[in-house]
């Protein structure tokens, strides 16, 4: 009888899964077709269609660019638009959520300057395997790997790797804390190092959670455009419908730069706020593990510290 339990119940995953692979499948190639009709952006134009990526992307990004450039901007806006949609769609199945997360201006920023983020997100939802693709701009991203022990490992090993095959390539991203490049890129509105202040202790406070990790790790991060905001476009779907409209809102506040001059740019840093608040409001009783953990000698002292960490409570068959 456990046999054929067990027999049924694979049977019916597989065929979800296979309902699934097809529906995604579909989906992508009406994206894709919708993506001849868009016109290719600046950066796709200039850049990414020649094959050339800015200095500040991961060595990586190339070889990645090359095995979807035979397919055309298309093929970018389908995974990304897909990426999104998928993600808000896990969040909540609300048509005018996913609308919101479509309808922002990191979203569309991203879509018409013809950019690579959106598979950046790609990456984050197919973590661990997509670790390649989550820090091919990591400056967002990178602290959604906090989440999981796993995400967090799969990083390291990846990271290791990339040293062997590239030489210490982080040490190309410390141009974004040159004066030049501040003058130059005045959209560039990252609050580091002050942001620290407020940045860190909202980071200990969203352990386990890859969207709170990621809000408060841009109030962090040295290089921050309000376009990099798209990774969390989708957690709009996990707020209130007052917080959700709100943040959308203001997710279009960068363009009061046009009338107030370049520090206007940094309406976008309420985004951090409105992203962190509105998904921690809607976690029910969010109880994190304390220090007390580490003294629990019930669990071995290796779990005892992946609890504290990870935010990850032992199953009561564990303790």
């Amino acid at each position: 009888m456990p046999a054929t339990s067990f027999l049924s119940t694979f049977i019916a995953r597989l065929r979800a899964a296979k309902w699934n692979i097809a529906i995604i499948s579909v989906m992508l190639v009406l994206l894709y077709g919708a993506g001849h009709m868009l016109p290719e952006g600046f950066d796709w134009q200039h850049f990414f269609s020649h094959g050339v990526v800015p200095s500040l992307w991961t060595p990586w990004t190339p070889w990645v660019l090359r095995l979807l450039l035979p397919f055309g901007y298309p093929a970018i806006f389908a995974l990304s638009a897909l990426a999104i949609g998928m993600r808000a769609y896990q969040y909540n199945t609300s048509p005018w959520r996913i609308t919101l997360a479509f309808l922002s201006l990191p979203t569309l920023w991203v879509f018409f300057m013809g950019n690579l983020d959106g598979l950046t997100l790609l990456g984050l939802i197919t973590l661990p395997w997509g670790v390649p693709l989550a820090l091919m701009k990591p400056q967002i991203a990178a602290f959604a790997l906090l989440a999981k022990r796993r995400y967090l490992l799969s990083a390291v090993i990846f990271l290791l790797i990339s040293f062997l095959l590239w030489g210490f390539w982080p040490q190309n991203l410390l141009t974004v804390l040159t004066p030049q490049w501040q003058t130059e890129w005045q959209q560039d509105i990252n609050l580091f190092p002050y942001g620290m202040l407020i940045g860190i202790p909202l980071l200990w406070y969203s352990r386990g959670d890859s969207d709170l990790l990621m809000a408060a790790g841009s109030l962090i991060t040295p290089h921050l455009f309000p376009y990099h905001f798209i990774l969390l476009m989708p957690a709009i779907a996990r707020m209130s419908w007052r917080w959700a409209v709100l943040t959308w809102i203001v997710s279009w506040t960068p363009l009061l730069s046009n009338w107030v001059g370049p520090m206007g740019w940094h309406f976008g840093n309420l985004l951090s706020l409105c992203f962190w608040i509105g998904v921690y409001s809607q976690i029910p009783h969010r109880q994190l593990p304390g220090w007390q953990i580490l003294l629990d000698k019930r669990l071995p002292w290796w779990q005892r510290l992946d609890t504290w960490v990870f935010a990850t409570p032992p199953s009561p068959e564990q303790v």
